[in-house]
């Protein structure tokens, strides 16, 4: 049971209406309400109010890592990064990890164990790739990840560590890490100060995207999200244990990898997709590249349709996959921000029969395809308002323009964000009677938000009828 709050003076559907919210949902909407003395009030001062927004592709942990290290994300290039990484170091043990986060090779140069070290001498480092595939280690942090061996034994190297042509270690880990995670100490990141920077840009509610979560990081997870530390609702994909999420989390399409470095295989992933779907679960499978997609379209069609199937990311999704993504009814869940973010490198360096296929959004509905949305996040902003802005600008940092024809209008790329968690694409939530007191309070009406998508817009924000920003 939760006190029950009437908003007075609100925009809702192009109307200016009450609302008053009573144990966890809506339970009137209309002019002028007449409701329980004492019932709180709230003076909407005829902002739009909005069911709050869902965010269809993060990783929490990995977000919540980043305010435990180095972000190097926002730094402009390599001159910052050694310094801001060489400060990070100063006076630390060799068994005191430093780690790093955001680290962007078009913008910050070439990283391998050698640089690191002359920044860092003997101390272990990790830095994570801005994509969450990789980390690079300086020699120190190789050592302490027993990928160096000791004396009189040769170390175990898994698949994904890299080897230069000298056939020394390059420092770069790809893909492996659960494997890293075993061996060095795990990053005490502050899921609190996430779900707040979430809660202000009117998010309640986020889908995990995760591979292979695993007990641990599901504890983690479900004690922040029953203490109240996480206040979103969560929907994860890397976990098929109902048991461990009963009451706290729901559970998505199976997450699967289409991934060329790990070596695409359409017929070992298409037995997969068909053991998910005979346990009667969608898959959302991973997949950048041409190949990728044409790997994770082709076993999804041999597989057979699914509702709720899903393609995470698409970046470089050739149109002659379209009739074969409507035909199964899969949804791709799509990046703007990566337009916004990355814009600049994928102009200078994207092969030019890819760039047609990039990060497309209007071609693909106007073929029909479902169209969801998701930051990735901590790999861009997770900032909605800045995902719709680049949505329909398809503006780079720069000033550029990336596809200009994929463009959609701002209400369309905000209609994504307000889509059931467990049916992106789908068609939007409303704040409707019965409908959960999740929601989200602009300063003004929603067409000046549009007009000029910012985050600074959002007022308040409830999850099940309770305040949670400010």
């Amino acid at each position: 049971m939760t006190d029950g709050l009437v908003l007075r003076s609100v925009e809702v559907e192009g109307r200016r209406v009450d609302v008053l919210l009573e144990d966890e949902v809506v339970t009137a909407v209309g002019p002028h309400l007449t409701v329980p003395p004492g019932t709180p009030e709230l003076d909407g001062r005829g902002g739009a109010l909005l069911p709050g927004l869902h965010d269809h592709h993060v990783h929490l942990l990995a977000m919540a890592a980043r305010t435990a290290g180095l972000d190097l994300d926002p730094l402009p290039d390599a001159a910052a990064v050694d310094a801001a990484v060489s400060d990070a170091a100063t006076g630390r043990s060799k068994v005191d990890w430093v780690r790093a986060s955001g680290y962007d090779e078009h913008r910050h140069g070439p990283m391998d164990r050698h640089r690191l070290d002359a920044l860092v001498g003997p101390v272990a480092i990790r830095v994570q790739h801005r994509s969450g595939l990789g980390w690079v280690l300086s020699t120190e942090g190789l050592r302490a990840a027993g990928l160096l061996g000791t004396e009189g034994s040769a170390p175990i190297v898994p698949d994904g560590v890299e080897v230069g042509g000298d056939g020394r270690l390059t420092g770069w880990l790809h893909r492996l890490d659960d494997w890293l995670g075993d061996r060095v100490p795990p990053a005490q990141g502050d899921l609190a100060a996430v779900s707040r920077s979430l809660s202000g840009y009117g998010i309640t509610g986020v889908t995990d995207a995760t591979h292979a979560l695993g007990l641990a990081r599901l504890a983690i997870l479900r004690i922040a999200r029953q203490v109240g530390e996480l206040r979103q609702r969560l929907v994860l994909l890397g976990t098929g244990d109902v048991e461990a999420v009963q009451g706290w989390a729901r559970i998505g399409p199976a997450k699967g990898l289409a991934d060329e470095m790990l070596g695409l295989d359409p017929l070992t992933m298409t037995d997969w997709i068909r053991a998910v779907h005979a346990r009667g679960r969608a898959v959302a499978i991973h997949a950048v590249t041409r190949a990728e997609n044409v790997a994770a379209v082709s076993a999804l069609v041999d597989a057979g349709p699914f509702p709720g199937d899903r393609i995470e990311h698409g970046s470089v999704l050739p149109v002659d996959l379209d009739p074969l993504l409507v035909a199964g009814g899969v949804t791709v869940i799509v990046q703007p921000s990566l337009v916004s973010e990355r814009g600049d490198h994928y102009l200078g360096q994207v092969d030019g029969d890819d760039l047609p296929f990039l990060h497309r959004h209007r071609s693909l509905l106007a073929a029909g395809v479902r169209v969801g949305v998701g930051s990735d996040a901590p790999v861009t902003s997770a900032d909605p308002w800045a995902g719709i802005m680049a949505a329909s600008t398809r503006r780079t940092r720069s000033g550029s323009v990336v596809g200009p024809d994929e463009a959609v209008d701002p209400a369309t790329a905000l209609g994504w964000y307000l889509a059931d968690p467990l049916d992106p694409g789908g068609p939007p939530r409303r704040v409707a009677v019965g409908s959960p007191a999740d929601l989200c309070l602009l300063d003004g009406t929603l067409a000046d938000a549009l007009a000029e998508p910012d985050a600074e817009r959002v007022r308040h924000t409830w999850v099940a009828g309770r305040l949670v920003h400010p």
